[in-house]
Protein backbone atom coordinates (compact mmCIF):
# COMPACT_ATOMS: atom_id res chain seq x y z
CA UNK A 1 0.00 0.00 0.00
CA UNK A 2 2.63 2.04 0.89
CA UNK A 3 4.45 2.32 -2.78
CA UNK A 4 0.81 2.91 -4.50
CA UNK A 5 0.50 5.82 -2.42
CA UNK A 6 3.87 7.19 -2.74
CA UNK A 7 3.09 6.87 -6.53
CA UNK A 8 -0.32 8.79 -6.51
CA UNK A 9 0.76 10.99 -4.17
CA UNK A 10 3.95 11.94 -6.87
CA UNK A 11 0.85 12.96 -9.30
CA UNK A 12 1.01 16.00 -7.28
CA UNK A 13 3.93 17.51 -8.68
CA UNK A 14 1.69 17.90 -11.92
CA UNK A 15 -0.46 19.96 -9.83
CA UNK A 16 -3.94 21.11 -10.95
CA UNK A 17 -5.21 20.21 -14.80
CA UNK A 18 -8.85 22.43 -15.41
CA UNK A 19 -10.29 20.43 -17.69
CA UNK A 20 -12.31 17.59 -18.71
CA UNK A 21 -10.19 15.56 -21.09
CA UNK A 22 -8.10 13.54 -19.24
CA UNK A 23 -10.58 12.75 -16.88
CA UNK A 24 -12.73 11.16 -19.92
CA UNK A 25 -10.01 9.31 -21.32
CA UNK A 26 -9.30 7.47 -17.91
CA UNK A 27 -12.71 6.44 -17.48
CA UNK A 28 -13.09 5.53 -21.32
CA UNK A 29 -10.25 3.11 -20.27
CA UNK A 30 -11.99 2.00 -17.53
CA UNK A 31 -15.28 1.22 -19.55
CA UNK A 32 -16.75 4.91 -18.47
CA UNK A 33 -17.92 3.39 -14.89
CA UNK A 34 -19.70 7.21 -13.88
CA UNK A 35 -22.80 6.22 -16.40
CA UNK A 36 -23.32 3.16 -14.38
CA UNK A 37 -24.71 4.60 -11.32
CA UNK A 38 -26.70 7.11 -11.07
CA UNK A 39 -25.71 10.45 -8.68
CA UNK A 40 -26.11 13.48 -6.70
CA UNK A 41 -23.76 16.36 -7.59
CA UNK A 42 -22.79 18.76 -5.02
CA UNK A 43 -20.62 22.08 -5.29
CA UNK A 44 -19.98 25.04 -2.83
CA UNK A 45 -17.55 27.44 -1.03
CA UNK A 46 -18.61 26.41 2.20
CA UNK A 47 -20.68 23.41 3.41
CA UNK A 48 -20.83 20.62 0.62
CA UNK A 49 -18.99 18.23 3.19
CA UNK A 50 -21.30 18.35 5.67
CA UNK A 51 -23.96 18.18 3.18
CA UNK A 52 -22.64 15.18 0.76
CA UNK A 53 -22.43 13.40 4.02
CA UNK A 54 -25.76 14.06 5.67
CA UNK A 55 -27.41 12.49 1.61
CA UNK A 56 -25.17 10.00 2.03
CA UNK A 57 -26.52 8.99 5.53
CA UNK A 58 -30.00 9.96 4.39
CA UNK A 59 -30.21 7.44 1.49
CA UNK A 60 -27.82 4.72 3.71
CA UNK A 61 -30.53 4.70 6.31
CA UNK A 62 -33.24 4.03 4.17
CA UNK A 63 -31.20 0.91 3.20
CA UNK A 64 -29.14 1.61 -0.25
CA UNK A 65 -25.98 0.96 -0.79
CA UNK A 66 -24.43 4.49 -1.26
CA UNK A 67 -21.01 5.93 -2.44
CA UNK A 68 -19.63 8.67 -1.13
CA UNK A 69 -16.58 10.98 -2.73
CA UNK A 70 -15.22 13.66 -0.88
CA UNK A 71 -11.92 15.60 -0.40
CA UNK A 72 -9.67 16.12 0.82
CA UNK A 73 -9.06 13.23 3.76
CA UNK A 74 -8.20 13.81 6.96
CA UNK A 75 -6.04 10.76 8.09
CA UNK A 76 -6.28 8.34 5.68
CA UNK A 77 -6.42 8.50 1.98
CA UNK A 78 -8.87 5.76 2.00
CA UNK A 79 -11.33 7.97 3.44
CA UNK A 80 -12.07 9.71 0.43
CA UNK A 81 -13.87 7.06 -1.03
CA UNK A 82 -16.91 4.72 0.90
CA UNK A 83 -19.78 2.93 0.69
CA UNK A 84 -22.30 2.65 3.82
CA UNK A 85 -19.71 5.10 5.59
CA UNK A 86 -16.67 2.30 5.20
CA UNK A 87 -14.04 3.24 3.45
CA UNK A 88 -12.48 1.83 0.62
CA UNK A 89 -9.39 -0.95 1.33
CA UNK A 90 -5.56 -0.71 1.28
CA UNK A 91 -6.35 -4.26 -1.38
CA UNK A 92 -8.98 -2.15 -3.45
CA UNK A 93 -6.72 0.67 -3.87
CA UNK A 94 -3.70 -0.89 -4.83
CA UNK A 95 -6.05 -2.54 -7.21
CA UNK A 96 -7.68 -0.11 -8.82
CA UNK A 97 -4.37 1.59 -9.12
CA UNK A 98 -2.82 -1.15 -10.86
CA UNK A 99 -5.45 -1.49 -13.33
CA UNK A 100 -5.54 2.54 -14.30
CA UNK A 101 -2.02 2.95 -13.84
CA UNK A 102 -1.12 2.33 -18.16
CA UNK A 103 -3.63 5.26 -18.72
CA UNK A 104 -2.86 7.60 -15.59
CA UNK A 105 0.51 8.03 -17.61
CA UNK A 106 -0.44 8.08 -20.58
CA UNK A 107 -2.25 10.80 -20.32
CA UNK A 108 -0.15 12.41 -17.61
CA UNK A 109 -3.46 12.70 -15.45
CA UNK A 110 -3.44 14.57 -11.87
CA UNK A 111 -3.40 13.05 -8.22
CA UNK A 112 -7.26 13.71 -8.09
CA UNK A 113 -7.71 13.21 -11.84
CA UNK A 114 -6.49 9.58 -10.87
CA UNK A 115 -8.35 9.18 -7.48
CA UNK A 116 -11.66 10.66 -9.25
CA UNK A 117 -11.69 7.90 -11.64
CA UNK A 118 -10.86 5.21 -9.07
CA UNK A 119 -14.22 6.02 -6.77
CA UNK A 120 -16.04 5.62 -10.40
CA UNK A 121 -15.00 2.08 -10.80
CA UNK A 122 -15.15 1.21 -7.51
CA UNK A 123 -18.44 2.40 -7.16
CA UNK A 124 -19.34 0.88 -10.43
CA UNK A 125 -17.99 -2.51 -9.84
CA UNK A 126 -19.52 -2.41 -6.32
CA UNK A 127 -23.02 -1.56 -8.20
CA UNK A 128 -24.12 1.06 -5.53
CA UNK A 129 -27.52 2.22 -6.04
CA UNK A 130 -26.52 5.82 -5.85
CA UNK A 131 -23.05 8.11 -5.36
CA UNK A 132 -22.77 11.59 -3.59
CA UNK A 133 -19.84 13.55 -5.52
CA UNK A 134 -18.42 16.40 -3.86
CA UNK A 135 -16.42 18.51 -6.94
CA UNK A 136 -12.78 18.99 -5.52
CA UNK A 137 -12.49 22.45 -6.87
CA UNK A 138 -15.05 24.79 -8.69
CA UNK A 139 -17.60 22.60 -10.67
CA UNK A 140 -17.25 23.43 -14.43
CA UNK A 141 -14.30 22.24 -14.83
CA UNK A 142 -13.81 19.79 -12.09
CA UNK A 143 -13.23 16.21 -12.70
CA UNK A 144 -16.09 15.12 -10.90
CA UNK A 145 -18.16 17.07 -13.90
CA UNK A 146 -18.34 14.10 -16.28
CA UNK A 147 -21.59 12.96 -14.58
CA UNK A 148 -24.99 13.68 -15.10
CA UNK A 149 -26.58 13.50 -11.76
CA UNK A 150 -30.34 13.26 -11.08
CA UNK A 151 -29.98 16.61 -8.45
CA UNK A 152 -27.26 19.13 -8.80
CA UNK A 153 -26.90 21.22 -5.78
CA UNK A 154 -24.78 24.15 -4.89
CA UNK A 155 -24.53 25.09 -0.95
CA UNK A 156 -22.97 28.04 -0.74
CA UNK A 157 -20.83 30.95 -2.37
CA UNK A 158 -17.52 32.83 -0.92
CA UNK A 159 -13.79 33.82 -1.44
CA UNK A 160 -11.92 30.82 -1.55
CA UNK A 161 -9.15 29.34 -4.42
CA UNK A 162 -9.47 32.84 -6.29
CA UNK A 163 -6.59 32.09 -8.10
CA UNK A 164 -8.44 29.46 -10.12
CA UNK A 165 -11.66 30.73 -10.11
CA UNK A 166 -11.61 34.35 -10.16
CA UNK A 167 -12.01 37.02 -7.39
CA UNK A 168 -15.48 37.77 -7.63
CA UNK A 169 -17.90 36.27 -6.24
CA UNK A 170 -19.60 36.28 -10.00
CA UNK A 171 -16.75 34.60 -11.55
CA UNK A 172 -16.80 31.79 -8.53
CA UNK A 173 -20.82 31.32 -9.05
CA UNK A 174 -20.15 30.92 -12.69
CA UNK A 175 -17.29 28.23 -12.09
CA UNK A 176 -19.58 26.64 -9.52
CA UNK A 177 -22.99 26.78 -11.64
CA UNK A 178 -20.74 24.78 -14.27
CA UNK A 179 -22.38 21.65 -12.59
CA UNK A 180 -26.02 22.56 -13.68
CA UNK A 181 -26.85 20.18 -16.28
CA UNK A 182 -29.43 20.67 -19.19
CA UNK A 183 -33.33 19.57 -17.47
CA UNK A 184 -31.74 18.24 -13.93
CA UNK A 185 -33.16 19.90 -11.26
CA UNK A 186 -30.74 22.27 -8.84
CA UNK A 187 -30.68 22.61 -4.92
CA UNK A 188 -29.24 26.11 -4.02
CA UNK A 189 -28.10 27.16 -0.63
CA UNK A 190 -28.35 30.41 0.99
CA UNK A 191 -26.79 32.34 -1.88
CA UNK A 192 -27.97 36.13 -2.54
CA UNK A 193 -27.09 38.93 -4.47
CA UNK A 194 -25.16 38.39 -7.74
CA UNK A 195 -24.20 35.46 -7.31
CA UNK A 196 -27.49 34.01 -6.87
CA UNK A 197 -28.15 36.01 -10.24
CA UNK A 198 -25.72 33.89 -11.87
CA UNK A 199 -26.70 30.57 -10.89
CA UNK A 200 -30.38 31.35 -12.06
CA UNK A 201 -29.52 32.53 -14.84
CA UNK A 202 -27.88 29.26 -16.09
CA UNK A 203 -30.47 27.26 -14.93
CA UNK A 204 -32.89 29.16 -16.92
CA UNK A 205 -30.63 28.84 -19.82
CA UNK A 206 -30.44 24.54 -19.15
CA UNK A 207 -34.08 24.74 -18.85
CA UNK A 208 -33.33 23.35 -14.87
CA UNK A 209 -36.07 23.77 -11.88
CA UNK A 210 -34.21 25.33 -9.07
CA UNK A 211 -35.44 24.33 -5.71
CA UNK A 212 -34.54 26.64 -2.70
CA UNK A 213 -33.13 25.17 0.33
CA UNK A 214 -34.55 28.32 2.91
CA UNK A 215 -38.45 26.68 1.80
CA UNK A 216 -37.43 23.61 3.41
CA UNK A 217 -38.48 22.85 7.11
CA UNK A 218 -36.92 20.70 9.10
CA UNK A 219 -39.42 19.02 11.50
CA UNK A 220 -38.70 19.92 15.04
CA UNK A 221 -38.38 16.27 16.19
CA UNK A 222 -35.26 15.95 14.43
CA UNK A 223 -31.88 16.16 16.69
CA UNK A 224 -29.14 16.79 14.03
CA UNK A 225 -25.78 15.35 14.96
CA UNK A 226 -23.29 17.82 13.19
CA UNK A 227 -23.54 20.88 15.84
CA UNK A 228 -23.26 24.34 15.10
CA UNK A 229 -26.00 27.12 13.94
CA UNK A 230 -24.19 26.90 10.21
CA UNK A 231 -25.06 23.27 9.82
CA UNK A 232 -29.07 24.37 9.81
CA UNK A 233 -28.56 25.91 6.07
CA UNK A 234 -26.48 22.72 5.17
CA UNK A 235 -29.36 20.36 6.80
CA UNK A 236 -31.80 22.25 4.62
CA UNK A 237 -29.74 21.54 1.37
CA UNK A 238 -29.52 18.11 2.31
CA UNK A 239 -33.01 17.37 2.60
CA UNK A 240 -33.66 19.24 -0.11
CA UNK A 241 -31.69 16.90 -2.56
CA UNK A 242 -33.22 14.10 -1.19
CA UNK A 243 -36.75 15.39 -1.80
CA UNK A 244 -36.08 15.95 -5.16
CA UNK A 245 -34.34 12.62 -5.67
CA UNK A 246 -37.60 10.96 -4.27
CA UNK A 247 -38.93 10.98 -7.65
CA UNK A 248 -36.46 8.02 -8.31
CA UNK A 249 -36.00 6.71 -4.19
CA UNK A 250 -38.01 5.57 -2.00
CA UNK A 251 -37.21 7.78 1.13
CA UNK A 252 -39.52 7.86 3.98
CA UNK A 253 -39.34 10.76 7.01
CA UNK A 254 -37.91 8.08 8.82
CA UNK A 255 -34.89 7.55 6.66
CA UNK A 256 -34.03 11.50 7.23
CA UNK A 257 -34.55 11.43 10.57
CA UNK A 258 -31.87 8.63 11.12
CA UNK A 259 -29.71 10.16 8.52
CA UNK A 260 -29.57 13.75 9.78
CA UNK A 261 -29.07 12.01 13.80
CA UNK A 262 -26.32 9.43 12.74
CA UNK A 263 -24.82 11.57 10.22
CA UNK A 264 -21.16 10.33 11.70
CA UNK A 265 -21.71 6.93 11.98
CA UNK A 266 -23.46 6.27 8.65
CA UNK A 267 -21.20 8.46 6.55
CA UNK A 268 -17.73 8.85 8.65
CA UNK A 269 -17.56 12.77 8.51
CA UNK A 270 -15.27 14.37 10.71
CA UNK A 271 -13.95 17.48 11.76
CA UNK A 272 -16.80 19.70 11.24
CA UNK A 273 -17.93 21.49 14.98
CA UNK A 274 -16.74 17.78 16.56
CA UNK A 275 -16.76 18.17 19.94
CA UNK A 276 -13.95 15.67 22.28
CA UNK A 277 -15.42 15.47 25.39
CA UNK A 278 -11.88 15.44 27.15
CA UNK A 279 -10.61 17.51 29.86
CA UNK A 280 -10.41 20.56 29.12
CA UNK A 281 -12.93 20.06 25.97
CA UNK A 282 -11.78 20.12 21.98
CA UNK A 283 -13.77 21.19 19.04
CA UNK A 284 -12.22 20.29 16.12
CA UNK A 285 -13.35 22.15 12.86
CA UNK A 286 -11.63 22.47 9.37
CA UNK A 287 -12.88 25.26 8.87
CA UNK A 288 -10.26 27.38 6.39
CA UNK A 289 -11.80 30.29 4.72
CA UNK A 290 -13.16 33.68 6.15
CA UNK A 291 -16.94 32.79 5.61
CA UNK A 292 -16.13 29.34 7.17
CA UNK A 293 -14.88 30.43 9.92
CA UNK A 294 -17.18 33.18 10.43
CA UNK A 295 -19.80 30.78 10.65
CA UNK A 296 -17.55 28.81 13.14
CA UNK A 297 -17.14 31.79 15.18
CA UNK A 298 -20.37 32.53 15.34
CA UNK A 299 -21.38 28.74 16.79
CA UNK A 300 -18.30 29.32 19.09
CA UNK A 301 -19.86 32.24 21.21
CA UNK A 302 -22.92 30.23 22.10
CA UNK A 303 -20.43 28.15 24.19
CA UNK A 304 -19.92 28.76 27.63
CA UNK A 305 -16.27 28.38 29.03
CA UNK A 306 -13.39 29.92 31.20
CA UNK A 307 -10.98 30.38 28.72
CA UNK A 308 -10.66 29.57 24.66
CA UNK A 309 -7.44 28.46 23.71
CA UNK A 310 -6.69 28.66 19.52
CA UNK A 311 -4.44 25.85 17.93
CA UNK A 312 -4.39 27.71 14.26
CA UNK A 313 -2.38 26.80 11.00
CA UNK A 314 -3.23 27.49 7.45
CA UNK A 315 -2.36 27.07 4.13
CA UNK A 316 -0.22 30.28 2.21
CA UNK A 317 -3.25 30.53 -0.06
CA UNK A 318 -5.80 31.35 1.96
CA UNK A 319 -6.85 34.92 2.79
CA UNK A 320 -5.15 34.61 6.55
CA UNK A 321 -5.60 38.34 7.45
CA UNK A 322 -9.35 38.15 6.79
CA UNK A 323 -9.41 34.81 8.86
CA UNK A 324 -7.43 36.39 12.07
CA UNK A 325 -9.54 39.13 11.77
CA UNK A 326 -12.51 36.96 12.25
CA UNK A 327 -11.10 34.63 15.15
CA UNK A 328 -10.24 38.60 16.66
CA UNK A 329 -13.56 38.66 18.21
CA UNK A 330 -13.45 35.56 20.15
CA UNK A 331 -10.67 37.41 21.85
CA UNK A 332 -8.69 33.86 22.20
CA UNK A 333 -5.55 33.19 23.20
CA UNK A 334 -3.79 31.86 20.25
CA UNK A 335 -1.19 29.17 19.42
CA UNK A 336 0.11 29.67 15.77
CA UNK A 337 1.57 26.05 14.45
CA UNK A 338 2.37 24.94 10.90
CA UNK A 339 0.48 22.20 9.02
CA UNK A 340 2.85 19.55 7.28
CA UNK A 341 3.10 20.29 3.80
CA UNK A 342 4.57 22.83 1.01
CA UNK A 343 1.34 24.82 0.97
CA UNK A 344 1.75 25.62 4.34
CA UNK A 345 2.31 28.86 5.92
CA UNK A 346 5.08 29.10 7.53
CA UNK A 347 4.25 30.02 11.44
CA UNK A 348 6.98 32.99 12.05
CA UNK A 349 5.21 34.74 9.02
CA UNK A 350 2.07 34.01 10.36
CA UNK A 351 2.88 34.91 13.74
CA UNK A 352 4.47 38.50 12.31
CA UNK A 353 0.87 38.99 10.12
CA UNK A 354 -0.97 39.01 13.25
CA UNK A 355 1.53 41.07 15.84
CA UNK A 356 -1.63 44.12 15.14
CA UNK A 357 -4.57 41.84 15.79
CA UNK A 358 -4.17 41.94 19.69
CA UNK A 359 -3.85 38.14 20.23
CA UNK A 360 -1.98 36.81 23.11
CA UNK A 361 0.19 34.76 20.82
CA UNK A 362 2.37 31.70 21.11
CA UNK A 363 4.29 30.17 18.67
CA UNK A 364 4.77 26.12 18.12
CA UNK A 365 6.28 24.95 15.03
CA UNK A 366 4.61 21.25 15.11
CA UNK A 367 1.41 20.91 15.67
CA UNK A 368 1.13 18.20 18.68
CA UNK A 369 3.49 20.70 20.76
CA UNK A 370 1.32 23.66 19.72
CA UNK A 371 -1.92 21.06 21.01
CA UNK A 372 -0.09 20.10 24.19
CA UNK A 373 0.79 23.77 25.24
CA UNK A 374 -2.70 24.40 24.27
CA UNK A 375 -4.45 22.35 26.54
CA UNK A 376 -1.98 23.36 29.69
CA UNK A 377 -2.89 27.07 29.10
CA UNK A 378 -6.90 26.28 28.58
CA UNK A 379 -7.12 24.74 32.19
CA UNK A 380 -9.84 21.94 32.97
CA UNK A 381 -12.35 24.01 32.83
CA UNK A 382 -11.12 25.97 29.38
CA UNK A 383 -12.24 25.16 25.61
CA UNK A 384 -9.69 24.48 22.79
CA UNK A 385 -10.34 25.14 19.16
CA UNK A 386 -8.18 23.59 16.41
CA UNK A 387 -9.15 24.81 12.87
CA UNK A 388 -7.82 26.83 10.09
CA UNK A 389 -7.13 23.55 7.90
CA UNK A 390 -8.29 20.44 6.95
CA UNK A 391 -4.34 18.60 7.53
CA UNK A 392 -3.80 20.60 10.95
CA UNK A 393 -7.46 18.60 11.99
CA UNK A 394 -6.34 15.64 10.34
CA UNK A 395 -3.10 15.74 12.40
CA UNK A 396 -4.46 16.33 15.92
CA UNK A 397 -6.88 13.59 14.91
CA UNK A 398 -3.96 11.10 14.34
CA UNK A 399 -1.44 12.20 16.75
CA UNK A 400 -3.92 12.14 20.03
CA UNK A 401 -5.79 9.21 18.41
CA UNK A 402 -9.38 11.22 18.95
Amino acid sequence: MSDTLAYLYSLHKLGMKFGLRNIRQLLRYAGNPHKKFPSIHIAGTNGKGSTSSMIAAIFTAAGYNVGLYTSPHLVHFNERIRINGKIISNKDVVKYTAMLKPQIQQSQATFFEATTAMAFKYFADKQVDLAVIETGLGGRLDSTNVITPIVSVITSIGKDHVEQLGNTLSSIASEKAGIIKPRIPVVLGPISGIARQVILRRAKLLRSSVLYSEKIAIPENISVQLQGEYQQANVRCAVAACVVASNKFVLGDEAIKKGLEHTVELSGLRGRFEMIHSTPRVILDVAHNPAGIHSLVSAVKKLSYKKLVVVFGVMKDKDYLVIGKELQSLAPIIVLTQPVGERSMPVRELYNAYTTLGFTMYVRERSEDAFHLARNLAGKNGLVLVTGSHYLVGEIIQKFKF
